[in-house]
C-alpha cells in the first residue's frame, strides 16, 4: 500500500452503512486484515481495486419537520390532444410547416392505434407528425396523422405528403374561411418554400394570423378534408405549451392561489370547450429550507435513478462544448430556450460574476483557474443545447448502466482524462 495520502476514488457512505461494513468484516476470520484498514485508514479494496472511504453523517438523515421548510407548486408543461382548437387568442400559422418544430423527442404520450395484435400504445413522437401553428411564445400546436405510420420506418412526412397536405388542406381550409387573407397564402407548397427559403437555400419559417373567432371553424374544417385524402385520416391535434416553470408558483395548500396559477398558464386556452381528460398537466415542486441548500447525495442518486446512459467525450468536446455549456464565456448570448441552467445558484452567480469582470480578467479566470477544477470532475450531466439534464434514449454511443434494453434515463458524459484509470467504476457507482 502507498503513503495514505495518494488519490484514489472515493466511496460515499453514512455512518450506518459504515457501521454496517464493519461489523460484517469483523466477524469474518480472514478479513480482520481488512477490517482494520477500514476502521483505521478508511479504505476499501473491491474487485481488485483500492477505494477512500467517506463517511457522511447526514446521508439517510431525516428530511426537517414540514413546518420548517416551504414547499411550492408550479405548472411545468401542459400538453392536450384534442380534435379542435381551443384557443381564444388568435394562431400564427405556418404556412411552409417549421421541420425543426415537429416531435422528435419522447414526451411520454402515448397514442392508440389497431394492429393485429390488437390496440397498442404508440409513442407521439413516433407518428408522424407537423407544426401548425403558435398561440404563445412557448406554445405549439401540432397536428398527428397516425395513418402514415409504420413501424420501424422514418416517421417524417414525405415531401409529396406534405404537398398534398398544403394544397388540398390546409391552405383551402383557411382560405375558406378567412378569404382576406387569400394573397397572402402561396398557391402552391412548391412556392411556400421558394418563399420561405433565402438565397443560400436556408428556411426562414414565416407564419400568417389567423383570427382566434375562426378558430373552433377552422380545427373541424381540417380535420374534415383531411378525412377524405388517402392516409391522413383520423387526424388530430396535440398542443404543447413547454418552459412555463417559474411563472406560476404557488402555495400548492392554497386553493385560490392554485387557481390563479392554473388560469395564469392557461389564458390562451378557450376553457368553455376544453375537456379535462384530454390534457396532461406536469406539475413540479420546489422545496426551501431557510439558509439551508439541497444536497443530492450518491444514496439518493440511487433511488432517484434506476439506470443511466453514458459516453465518454473527447477531450476537445469536454473542454470546448461541455465546459462552455456549463461556465460559458463572457458575452455570450443565452440560448432561448435553455433550461435547467437558468435556475440554477451557480450558473447565475457565474453570470454575475462574468458581468462584474473586464474581458481579460474574466478569461483568466474561466480559462486558468475554473477550467482545472472542472478537470478533476469524474462524470457531469450530459448537457443539451436547450438543457442540463437529458434524458431522452441515445444511439450507439450511448451505454447504458446497468446494461441491457436502455429507456428513458439520464445522460452523462465521462471526463476522458479519467476513463479506464483510477475514476470510480460506473457500474459499481449506478448498481
Amino acid at each position: 500500500m502507498q503513503p495514505p495520502d495518494e488519490d484514489l476514488p472515493v466511496i460515499q457512505v453514512s455512518l450506518g452503512e459504515f457501521v454496517l461494513a464493519a461489523e460484517q468484516m469483523f466477524t469474518v476470520p480472514d478479513q480482520l486484515e481488512a477490517f482494520l484498514r477500514f476502521v483505521l485508514a478508511g479504505r476499501l479494496q473491491y474487485h481488485d481495486e483500492h477505494a477512500r472511504i467517506s463517511i457522511n453523517a447526514r446521508q439517510g438523515a431525516l428530511a426537517p419537520h414540514i413546518s420548517k421548510y416551504q414547499l411550492y407548486r408550479d405548472i411545468d408543461s401542459v400538453i392536450g390532444i384534442t380534435k379542435d382548437l381551443p384557443f381564444q387568442l388568435h394562431m400564427a400559422i405556418f404556412p411552409l410547416a417549421s421541420f425543426r418544430d415537429s416531435l422528435t423527442e419522447d414526451n411520454h404520450l402515448k397514442c392508440p392505434l389497431s394492429s393485429p395484435k390488437g390496440v397498442i400504445g404508440i409513442p407521439l413522437y413516433r407518428i408522424p407528425n407537423m407544426a401548425l401553428g403558435k398561440v404563445d411564445r412557448r406554445h405549439i400546436t401540432r397536428i398527428f396523422f397516425p395513418r402514415l405510420y409504420h413501424q420501424g420506418q422514418n416517421p417524417a412526412i414525405p415531401p409529396e405528403t406534405m404537398t398534398l397536405i398544403y394544397e388540398e388542406c390546409l391552405r383551402p381550409a383557411v382560405i375558406s374561411l378567412n378569404p382576406v387573407d387569400q394573397s397572402r397564402w402561396p398557391i402552391t407548397y412548391s412556392a411556400a418554400m421558394t418563399l420561405y427559403r433565402d438565397h443560400k437555400g436556408r428556411f426562414h419559417f414565416g407564419t400568417i394570423d389567423f383570427p382566434s373567432h375562426l378558430l373552433d371553424q377552422l380545427g373541424s374544417k381540417l380535420l374534415e378534408l383531411f378525412q377524405i385524402q388517402d392516409g391522413l385520416q383520423d387526424a388530430f391535434f396535440v398542443h404543447e405549451l413547454r418552459g412555463t416553470k417559474g411563472a406560476s408558483h404557488h402555495n400548492l395548500h392554497d386553493a385560490e392561489k392554485r387557481r390563479a396559477a392554473f388560469n395564469a398558464v392557461f389564458h390562451l386556452f378557450d376553457m368553455s370547450i376544453i375537456r379535462p381528460e384530454d390534457w396532461v398537466v406536469d406539475i413540479g415542486l420546489e422545496i426551501q429550507h431557510q439558509g439551508c441548500i439541497l444536497q443530492w447525495l450518491t444514496k439518493g442518486h440511487r433511488q432517484f435513478f434506476n439506470q443511466v446512459q453514458y459516453r465518454v467525450i473527447s477531450e476537445a468536446d469536454w473542454n470546448n462544448l461541455v465546459f462552455q455549456r456549463y461556465f460559458p464565456a463572457k458575452g455570450t448570448t443565452a440560448v432561448k430556450a435553455l433550461q435547467h441552467f437558468p435556475s440554477a445558484s451557480y450558473y447565475r452567480q457565474w453570470q454575475a460574476l462574468m458581468a462584474r469582470l473586464d474581458e481579460d480578467k474574466a478569461t483568466m479566470v474561466q480559462n486558468n483557474q475554473l477550467m482545472q477544477w472542472f478537470n478533476k470532475l469524474y462524470w457531469v450531466p450530459h448537457p443539451e443545447s436547450d438543457r442540463m439534464w437529458s434524458t431522452k434514449t441515445g444511439g450507439k454511443e450511448w451505454i447504458p448502466l446497468p446494461f441491457g434494453e436502455c429507456g428513458n434515463c439520464p445522460r452523462i458524459a465521462v471526463n476522458p482524462r479519467f476513463h479506464g484509470k483510477d475514476a470510480p467504476r460506473l457500474d459499481e457507482e449506478t448498481s
